[in-house]
């Protein structure tokens, strides 16, 4: 068989809007055991982790008050923060997700993580959707699922802005890589080269094969992050069928 093409995305700045993300189905997730710490200080040096900068202006010299609300973002003086919490509403809209993240940039509540999940396929859906169903339909590849795959974590990816906890910019542009997979390619590409994927076929199988979607209306997402955390989910088209395959 010819594998299925891939299409990178690259995640943009943006700012959260809760509609549609409640009609998202998440079926399973687990844990696999990745090793996080290089992707988690890949833009830090040894003596700079422990040691915050300031949000808004960066400095990192003098002492640092956090804020209120997120307990992590940090700054030098109450006009930065000030600033910050102005400035394009930046601060004002990120504070909810980089509370859920903390200073260890790490998402343990089950919640949270639910959260994380839906505010990265919010970001990426209007590319993924005509992405999958162009490789279903006009290339004739039938029933599958999209598999989402990141070199982030997932707190790294979920927050609005490339900025970690410690309030200096991540060293590498945020992005995805997906894929169109049937399943039959989950077996014998997927589960080859990381066999602990196989931990989620059940369920794979029965979203894509025993009739677990409307492919007209839903799409299935496999998603697989750099920190190991994996989740199958149920997704609604957004845009609908109708403009995906025109």
């Amino acid at each position: 068989d010819t594998p299925s093409f891939h299409c990178y995305l690259y995640i943009m700045t943006t700012i959260n809007n809760d509609t549609q993300k409640n009609n998202i189905e998440w079926i399973t997730e687990t844990e696999l055991s990745y090793d996080t710490t290089s992707a988690l200080y890949s833009n830090t040096s040894s003596t700079e982790e422990s040691k915050p900068c300031c949000f808004h202006c960066g400095e990192s010299s003098k002492p640092l008050s956090k804020c209120a609300l997120c307990h992590v973002a940090s700054y030098c003086s109450k006009e930065c923060q000030r600033r910050d919490w102005k400035k394009g509403g930046q601060h004002k809209y990120s504070c909810p997700a980089y509370k859920r993240v903390g200073p260890k940039m790490t998402i343990a509540n089950p919640i949270d993580r639910l959260t994380a999940r839906n505010d990265i396929w919010h970001r990426v859906r209007f590319y993924a959707c005509p992405y999958a169903i162009h490789k279903s339909s006009t290339q004739g590849l039938g029933r599958g699922f999209l598999f989402l795959q990141s070199t982030c974590t997932l707190a790294q990816l979920s927050l609005p802005q490339p900025v970690s906890s410690d309030g200096r910019r991540m060293a590498e542009t945020r992005s995805v890589l997906l894929h169109f997979l049937t399943l039959g390619e989950y077996d014998s590409e997927l589960c080859r080269d990381d066999f602990e994927l196989a931990c989620v076929r059940d369920e794979l199988k029965r979203m894509v094969e025993e009739g677990g979607y409307d492919e007209t209306k839903e799409l299935v997402v496999l998603m697989r992050l750099r920190c190991g955390h994996v989740a199958v989910g149920k997704v609604p088209l957004v845009p609908d069928y109708g403009i995906c395959v025109s």
